[in-house]
């Protein structure tokens, strides 16, 4: 979701859309009430659905390519972390962005080796995004420290039949051809009292990376004494051999194709209008054949390997959900459930990692390293809000939510038995790495909100949150590469609490409804976890356990609407102090963990502007530039310095666009639409720090509209870059000096999407 188009499932699915309507007052609820963008005294972003239609907005890395100061790291369909001012994703138990479908929360797992990453749902019929910057830890929670995403679902209409569908298919350049569709339609079953909204997607996306197998004389690494920041590399070799010179046995093209499938189901019963009752069901599952990446260094956009050896993901998640909301005169009284579960499973080919971390001089045989993550949540908030028009406002509540997130690893091949501990007879399976890590997290919160209008245009807040967190996670793993050296088993329990108060102050002054200013004092906080023990034959002692992190905000922003609406301009600027902080290092020996790396500091400003000229064009340009860094380093954080930037922090982002429309006929229409997204400079890790180059792509889309019609043709990535968005992503196995991955975006992609509604 990033200033980025998804590697896997981009705008390939482009969804047509008429003319852009004009940024108007779209209603929110960032503060748990209604109100307007305008009026909300922070820094955020709605996108309305009608908006989202008319960019060809289709998933949440389109999302965030249009939305100023967010950041992400993917490797491929249902593999996003996502990032907020500076606040990096990698490492930690909990996310620094929180991420809500309607009124649940959607926390990705908990300690999984394979990130923070959230489910990646089609926004086909979705009535806005909510893009909420800077800590939201009095009204969200733990996981909104550096902000917080929602997706707001349509709810059904009482009153009436209607539907709407699409049918797509795209043609990317030295890839597959893609298609898809959706399909909506709203069923009144008891006129203005019960009603049912269906929505269904099927997407599937052609890849564009290849699959190389080689033949005997694939080349073992060379060289020795080579090191990360943190000391010397102890495996066969550091650099790797000319893997475009061996021979091949197999080649497999473009296997990072992906499908998409998605249900989604909303009931309303509104027997008066003071009481509604919704459930909501979603069931999606995600599939993809490899990793959106390529092997750094080689001259092919592929992945090459000693043997054939697939890379198979897979992503299922379904979700049941109840909100009941009663207006009891001067006071919303509103109660949300929710129970998820989700199940991520993926492979990827360990064969070389493994031959060089163990220094064998040969490649035994083909081994993979599969993870499987299931993560379930039961949530529950009971909340109350003021309705009346005095000058004092409040809202208040309670939240339960009970995680139980487990991570599961097997690395294991016969063809390694002998390089065990006491040979084959102590480990007959050839298991290499092999855990199963149950991790529980119950929360506890009471939140309130409170703000008083010291005047009809100067308003006061105050926010408290009071949290307590109980973890328990069992840590149990066996292997060659485990601290007993073969099948015989180790495991450890770790349990931690962490509790303490949120506090959020805000100040605004709005003189008449075109123009807003305001500052902001807020804090945010993420519990402390466990990284999985490394063994000490190779790693020494490594820390197990992490502590808490927390962030305090400061901020300062305007909202002006000028020239009579024909102009919108939102800017900020913000300071985030973060202590404690969670980040991944990578140690000589190749097994990452977690550490808390010291105190870092990431400031910047943020700036929207839409300018309505005319009424048929339409121009807009948003960006934000980033400065995050250590400014102090924690005693015993290897490989951590001053200066240091965080990891995954683009410096600048600049999204610009410019539409027109032509009206042929009152009904007839033709609107050209041009967008352009920088990404800047940014830093990763994988067997060493890396620094990621700037890109810049560009959109172009034409959109016939008749009617409720529409037919679109749109190029994505026209000029055809390859951007660099992270290394090695999917590092869940180990990390070696002599193999890097980079993922990368789609290439240039041509699309015909037809739309109708009814």
């Amino acid at each position: 979701m990033g200033g980025a188009i998804h590697p896997a499932l981009a705008d390939t699915a482009q969804r047509s859309g008429a003319q852009e309507p004009a940024s108007g007052e779209i209603v929110v609820t960032a503060e748990k009430r209604n109100s307007t963008v305008q009026s909300t005294p922070i820094s955020m972003t709605a996108l309305s659905g009608a908006q989202m239609e008319a960019r060809g907005v289709t998933d949440l890395q389109a999302v965030v390519r249009d939305v100023p100061g967010i950041s992400m790291r993917t490797a491929g369909a249902g593999q996003t972390e996502l990032e907020m001012r500076g606040l990096a994703s990698s490492g930690g138990s909990s996310p620094t962005v929180g991420f809500y479908l309607d009124e649940v929360p959607l926390s990705p797992p908990a300690a999984a080796l394979n990130g923070k990453v959230v489910i990646d749902p089609d926004l086909y019929d979705l009535n806005r995004v909510e893009v909420l910057r800077g800590p939201q830890g009095t009204l969200y929670g733990s996981g909104s420290m550096g902000g917080t995403i929602k997706l707001i679902t349509n709810e059904p209409k009482l009153d009436r039949l209607e539907g709407s569908y699409d049918i797509n298919v795209g043609a990317t350049q030295a890839g597959s051809m893609s298609g898809g569709g959706d399909l909506m339609i709203n069923l009144p079953l008891i006129k203005n009292t019960l009603a049912l909204r269906l929505v269904g997607t099927e997407k599937y996306t052609g890849g564009w990376i290849d699959r190389i197998a080689g033949g005997a004389d694939f080349p073992l690494e060379t060289g020795t004494g080579c090191g990360n920041s943190s000391g010397t590399w102890a495996g066969y070799g550091c650099v790797r051999g000319n893997v475009d010179a061996a021979s091949v046995s197999k080649v497999t093209k473009d296997v990072n194709w992906a499908r998409r499938s998605n249900v989604h189901g909303t009931l309303l019963f509104q027997p008066d209008s003071n009481l509604s009752i919704t459930l909501n069901g979603m069931f999606q599952r995600t599939i993809s054949g490899g990793y959106s990446e390529y092997d750094q260094g080689a001259s092919q956009l592929a992945h090459y390997q000693p043997y054939d050896f697939a890379e198979p993901f897979a992503d299922t998640f379904w979700l049941g959900a109840g909100t009941i909301k009663y207006d009891a005169g001067s006071v919303q009284i509103t109660a949300a459930t929710s129970y998820w579960h989700r199940v991520e499973q993926q492979t990827m080919d360990a064969t070389e990692l493994v031959q060089n971390l163990l220094a064998l001089g040969s490649y035994p045989g083909p081994i993979g390293f599969t993870e499987r993550d299931t993560s379930k949540q039961f949530s529950q908030e009971l909340r109350f809000a003021s309705k009346t028009s005095s000058p004092f406002q409040w809202v208040g509540g309670v939240f339960y939510s009970n995680l139980v997130s487990t991570w599961a690893d097997n690395d294991a091949s016969t063809a390694y038995a002998d390089y065990s501990v006491g040979g084959a007879a102590e480990n007959p399976e050839g298991i290499v790495y092999r855990s199963s890590n149950p991790y529980r997290m119950k929360q506890f919160a009471a939140f309130g909100e409170a703000s008083y209008k010291l005047t009809p245009a100067l308003k006061a807040t105050v926010g408290l949150r009071y949290y307590y967190f109980k973890t328990h996670v069992d840590m149990w793993q066996q292997g060659i590469g485990t601290a007993s050296g073969n099948a015989t088993p180790t495991a450890l329990g770790v349990d931690t609490t962490a509790s303490g108060v949120n506090p959020r102050f805000n100040l605004s002054y709005i003189p008449d409804p075109r123009l807003t200013i305001y500052g902001t004092v807020a804090k945010g906080f993420r519990p402390g976890g466990v990284s999985l023990p490394a063994p000490p034959q190779t790693c020494g002692v490594q820390p197990v356990s992490y502590g808490p992190d927390s962030v305090w905000s400061y901020e300062v922003g305007e909202k002006a609407k000028l020239a009579d609406g024909k102009v919108s301009l939102n800017t900020d600027f913000y300071v985030m102090n973060w202590t404690g902080v969670q980040q991944v290092v990578s140690p000589p020996c190749g097994y990452p963990y977690t550490t808390n790396a010291g105190t870092a500091r990431a400031y910047g400003p943020e700036a929207e502007l839409s300018v309505r000229p005319i009424e048929d064009v339409v121009a807009s340009l948003s960006g934000s530039i980033t400065t995050a860094k250590i400014v102090s380093v924690a005693p015993g954080a290897v490989g951590i310095v001053n200066g240091q930037p965080i990891l995954n922090i683009p410096a600048t982002t600049l999204n610009g666009s410019l539409s027109y429309t032509h009206h042929f006929q009152p009904d007839l229409t033709l609107t050209a639409r041009v967008s352009d997204n920088y990404v800047g400079r940014s830093y990763d890790i994988a067997y060493t720090q890396q620094r990621l180059p700037a890109y810049n792509l560009v959109d172009l889309r034409f959109v016939l509209s008749h009617n409720a019609r529409n037919l679109t043709f749109y190029v994505s990535n026209l000029t055809n870059v390859r951007a660099q968005l992270t290394v090695n992503n999917t590092s869940f196995a180990w990390l070696t000096p002599s193999l890097t991955r980079v993922s990368t975006n789609q290439p240039r992609t041509f699309g015909l999407v037809w739309a109708n509604k009814f």
